[in-house]
């Protein structure tokens, strides 16, 4: 390797690690010392909302014979779900290459 080549390696490792270093530096001060607004101090807390329902259609909160029921077929369709996909995954991955003919 030439030596200008050299040079220009270490200059662009000078760079990278102080780069890599001044990011560390700015990203453990955010995490340190967050900005704290004094006004927001001073007014009452939000209440905190209930969670939404999930978009599986499984709710924590549905104790009940016939809500069991429908999570239990939600689960059964969502595992039938996964089975069709991995079968159709395993056959892509065993496929066979084709012999391609020259023209």
């Amino acid at each position: 390797m030439s030596t200008n080549a050299k040079v220009i390696t270490w200059i662009i490792v000078v760079v990278v690690v102080a780069g890599g270093i001044w990011w560390w530096v700015a990203a453990s001060q955010m995490a340190v010392s967050p900005t704290s607004n004094p006004a927001a101090e001073n007014q009452s807390p939000t209440p905190i909302a209930t969670a939404p329902t999930p978009s599986n259609g499984i709710a924590a909160s549905d104790n009940s014979n016939a809500g069991l029921q429908a999570q239990l077929s939600n689960i059964d369709s969502q595992t039938s779900g996964f089975a069709s996909d991995n079968t159709s995954v395993n056959q892509g991955m065993s496929d066979q290459q084709v012999q391609q003919s020259q023209f």
